[in-house]
């Protein structure tokens, strides 16, 4: 019999909060009701009430009604955080479901991030449809989500299906998941990618597992870059063949763009002193919706990704910023570093001819790669698009000697 923990508040979200409690119930597991209100009247007794919670986080009830909302709020999301720590590191609940508006979904967002990826984590929220951050709901975590379609103010017939697929499908990730990423035993190379990288990368990592190693792969558009990050620094991700770094141009735009969200890229290895094979690949064009023009952007010039994206060219002067900073990162590392520069393009159209073909300004990347890395760091440079086969084939080579 599993522990499946619900938390939501026992003022407002009471109707839902026994729905939910009955279904686990009838499916054989026990329930767990976790109070984070902080309104004045509750309807709901929970098996760790809200005055529990707080007193995690050092916190009174009384001392939280006196606040002001935000920051009673504030004061509730700390002690949930670490409430939802001290329930899982002392194995008092087996999966988690969060419910709620805005502030219940936030808080219970908040709190359920501190959990480790793996353990069954279920959010069903009124924000998570329509034109929403999804980093508001779900973060850098693997929250699983559930649109709850209307508001939560009593049951009804679409909230009893939507809340009851949400636990009924939290209860299958207890029954069926629930397993912790391990990795204790084997080392894994942290690979970065997009589609405009996509056959470069795959190619290289699938010569790579060919030869025995292991590789887990992200997506750099934002998350996937904070995600490995994140994973270099727990020590699950132990080497990087970093060849997409199309990231650091949101980053350089003022976090703007459809790939922004990863900050500080390359830092984690750095500081980590892992081995780390590193190309500036896709760094020449900002991913950005129409809302997202600059002021140039015909003089940019743009090629559309779909009917919502475009390819926008970056400036020579940008391209060559961002350069400076891979080095100002990179020279801060403690660890086996190598820089390959494809002379020929750093993504796909870049080929002669093709919109983002720029081989001058390639040239004086290589010039400041040159001049501005330690001497510790290695630097090669290839006559080849970054799309050649005999690219990816030199990217495999060069990191199974940074391994050895």
């Amino acid at each position: 019999m599993a522990v499946i923990a619900i938390v939501a508040c026992c003022d407002t979200k009471y109707h839902e909060i026994a729905f939910t409690r009955q279904r686990i119930l009838d499916s054989g597991n026990e329930a767990l009701v976790v109070d984070i209100a902080t309104g004045p009247d509750i309807r709901f007794q929970a098996d760790i009430t809200r005055e529990a919670v707080l007193a995690a986080g050092g916190y009174t009830w009384e001392q939280v009604h006196a606040m002001q909302k935000s920051d009673a709020i504030s004061a509730m999301t700390e002690s949930i955080c670490r409430m939802m720590v001290k329930l899982y590191t002392e194995k008092k609940m087996d999966g988690v479901l969060g419910m709620g508006g805005l502030q219940n979904t936030v808080v219970c967002s908040a709190a359920f991030r501190r959990l480790p990826y793996g353990f069954p984590k279920m959010i069903c929220s009124t924000i998570a449809s329509g034109y929403r951050y999804f980093d508001t709901v779900v973060g850098d975590k693997d929250i699983a989500i559930m649109p709850s379609i209307v508001d939560f103010a009593g049951i009804n017939p679409i909230n009893e299906v939507t809340l009851g697929n949400a636990i009924s499908a939290l209860i299958g990730m207890v029954q069926y998941g629930g397993h912790l990423i391990d990795t204790k035993e084997d080392k894994y190379i942290g690979t970065t990618l997009m589609g405009i990288t996509n056959d470069t990368v795959m190619r290289a990592a699938d010569t790579l597992e060919a030869r025995g190693f292991k590789t887990i792969s992200f997506h750099s558009t934002g998350i996937g870059g904070r995600v490995m990050e994140e994973l270099i620094r727990e020590g699950v991700i132990t080497a990087v063949m970093d060849l997409c770094l199309h990231e650091m141009t949101a980053e350089y735009l003022g976090n703007i763009g459809y790939s922004r969200g990863a900050e500080n890229r390359l830092t984690a290895a750095a500081e980590m002193g892992i081995p780390a094979l590193i190309c500036p690949g896709g760094i020449d064009f900002a991913c950005l919706a129409r809302e997202d023009f600059r002021p140039d952007e015909e003089e940019r010039g743009y090629v559309w990704h779909n009917k919502d994206l475009t390819h926008t060219r970056m400036h020579e002067h940008e391209i060559l910023d961002i350069t400076r900073t891979i080095v100002q990162r990179l020279n801060k590392s403690a660890g086996k570093t190598e820089v390959i520069l494809p002379m020929g393009g750093l993504r796909t159209l870049s080929r002669p001819g093709e919109f983002f073909h720029k081989p001058e300004t390639i040239r004086k990347m290589k010039e400041i790669f040159e001049t501005g890395l330690k001497p510790e760091i290695t630097f090669k440079a290839y006559d080849l698009n970054f799309d050649d086969p005999a690219f990816a084939d030199i990217c495999a080579e060069e990191m199974e000697k940074l391994l050895s």
